[in-house]
């Protein structure tokens, strides 16, 4: 039998709204941007010893920060959603 995740509640003094979801949305655009630091980083630095770890290190660092702001962002929504501002 699996156990349901728990997800924190948005609990802020503020609570989201539309406009939090919007800044959510564009920061998490920044995936490209950041994909493209690392295209340079392997492309400048070709000969640099132990690279393969570091793009590797980077890459999953992007996947823990990306997968938090994704969630962020879809609790966001969820809340808009459960509050009505958002039909």
């Amino acid at each position: 039998m699996s156990e349901e995740i728990k997800k924190p509640k948005i609990e802020k003094l503020f609570p989201p709204d539309r406009f939090d979801l919007e800044q959510q949305i564009m920061e998490c655009w920044n995936v490209t941007t950041d994909l493209r630091h690392v295209c340079e980083y392997l492309l400048d630095a070709p000969l640099e010893a132990n690279r393969e770890d570091k793009i590797a290190n980077m890459l999953l660092g992007m996947e823990e920060l990306y997968n938090h702001k994704f969630d962020k962002m879809f609790r966001t929504f969820e809340h808009l959603i459960t509050v009505g501002k958002i039909k």
